[in-house]
Order: C-alpha cells, then structure tokens, then sequence
C-alpha cells in the first residue's frame, strides 16, 4: 500500500537523517548468499580476515537504521511495479549507504546481486548457501518471515520512525524478494537467486567461491589468499538465537514505540470522553435519559446487596 505514497511524503510522517557515504575504501567482498546460510559467521571471518566495516543485516536493524530509507528506494527500484527504475540501482546510488564498507554479506544486499556484480567488476565473489533447502525454508520461515505477520511489529512501525523504516525495509526486500509470498515461492525462490548470480558471473568470466559454514576457514581463506587462522570458525547466530538477537538490537525503538502507543491511547481516550461530555451536555433530553439509566443501574444494585 506504502508503494501508493509519495515517498517525500513518507519521509515528512517518519523523518529521519540519511547517510550520504561516499566511497573511501575498496568493495573488495560480495558474499551473496541468502540469508540463514552462515552469514553472521561469515560476517565475523571477514572482519578476522582484515575486512572493515562488514555489511550485515544486522546493522540496518541496528547502528545503521538510517540506511533503510535508501535500501527501500533502492527495493523499490527493482521491485516495485509502478515505480520500478533499474537505472537507479548503480554504483553512486550503492555507495550511498555503502561507501564505508570493505565487504557485505546478508539481506538487503543479497537481494541485489546482480546488480551488485554490475557495479563492482572487482571484488570477489563468495555464495554462501546451505546443501539442504529444506532446513534453510524451515529456519527461514520461523525467524525473518515472521516480521511481516507480527502484528506487534506493524502496530510499532506505525508509531515510531525507526520500527517504521526497518520494517518497510523488511517488507520491501526480503518479502518482494520471494514475490510476496514466502511459504509459496520461498524455494524457488532460493534456486532462482543462485541461478541467477552463476549466470551473471559466468557472463562476466567472472570466478565465485561456492561456500557452506561447514566449509571453515580453509576454502575461505584460499580463495581470499588470506593466512588461516589457528583457531575455529565462528559459529554465529543459530536459529535459537535469532529472536534474542532482534529484540537486543530493537529494545530501545520497541520502547520508543510502545510509549507513543500508550499515550495516543491516552490522548484517544481523553477525546472520546470529553466528546461524549460536550455531546450530553448539549442535549438535555438524552442527558435525562443517561440519568435514568444510571438510576435504574442504582436501584438494581440496591436489590443485589
């Protein structure tokens, strides 16, 4: 429905300072994969690995929740079908909420990656993806397309500018991203996104690295030409953890929300009474009758006792 709204006018209800990055490093990383494949972990590797700034979803539902203005013109440029302008998806348009960041991985980025390639020849490609598509929908389906039906989430978004441009974020990536409707497309919506990024590679004679989280650090760090390090492989983010993991990062806006929610409901009331009040005292008969009810109640309640 938001695609209707004029986006200036959506930036006039729920008004918020924008990032303007311009670049002042090299892209050097595209890790592209969906995410629930291992990209927290792989966020934590590639900042071990020298990495700055690693993009993550994380950090738009976190530090960096200014950014989700841009990400949902950037979604709606490519998703959108009345306001669809895949001329605005470039590398200036990119830099804007990205310039700082050496390495991305995870929504929203994955989301554009196609276009991402197109606008950085350079960097290397990583897919992360998980063998079992099955355990990746089931985990999908019982963290991140949970947002989009929590009542309690659209109800925040309303009331609250952060809780409103993180969700219109979620609402216009991941979900445009599966056309809508995770439990019907999600699956193939899996196999068209890594169809879709080989093809563009291969049409780019460009080199990928297929990785899974079990993978570790050797293949990784090989195709990096990084030294592997003598510890571990990060292991990030199970799905257990994912709901704890949000409500960290969205406590102090969830709280914002909540407060605007409760006085509105003051404020609702407090109109609805003095309404009433203006209403009665303007009309003698029907104030009568409000006082006949109440004696009526009276003398019941007389009886009962």
């Amino acid at each position: 429905m938001s695609d209707l709204i004029p986006f200036p006018a959506l930036k006039l209800l729920y008004p918020i300072r924008e990032p303007n990055y311009t670049r002042d490093r090299p892209l050097q990383v595209l890790a592209l994969g969906l995410g629930r494949t291992g990209t927290d972990s792989l966020q934590l590797a590639l900042t071990e690995l020298g990495y700055s700034d690693v993009y993550h979803g994380w950090k738009v539902g976190g530090s960096e929740s200014a950014a989700c203005p841009q990400w949902t013109r950037l979604s709606r440029a490519k998703f959108s079908h009345r306001n669809q302008d895949l001329s605005f998806l470039n590398r200036e348009e990119f830099d804007k909420v990205l310039g700082h960041s050496a390495a991305v991985t995870d929504l929203p980025c994955a989301a554009f990656g196609p276009e991402l390639l197109r606008a950085y020849p350079d960097a290397k490609v990583i897919l992360n993806r998980r063998d079992d598509v099955d355990v990746w929908y089931e985990s999908q389906r019982k963290t991140i397309d949970t947002i989009w039906t929590d009542w309690r989430s659209i109800l925040r978004a309303c009331f609250e500018r952060e809780c409103f441009w993180v969700w219109r974020l979620v609402v216009w990536n991941p979900r445009a991203l599966y056309e809508w409707d995770f439990q019907k497309n999600g699956k193939t919506g899996y196999a068209k996104h890594y169809d879709e990024l080989e093809a563009e590679c291969r049409s780019q004679g460009r080199e990928w690295l297929d990785w899974r989280v079990q993978d570790g650090w050797e293949p990784l760090c090989e195709f990096l030409e990084k030294p592997i390090p003598d510890h571990p492989f990060p292991n990030e983010n199970a799905m257990g953890g994912y709901a704890q993991k949000r409500v960290q990062l969205h406590i102090q806006r969830m709280q914002r929300a909540d407060r605007n929610i409760a006085i509105a409901g003051v404020v609702a009331t407090a109109s609805l009474v003095a309404a009433v009040s203006w209403y009665v005292d303007g009309h003698a008969t029907l104030k009568e009758q409000v006082r006949w009810l109440y004696q009526q109640g009276d003398a019941v309640l007389q009886r009962l006792r």
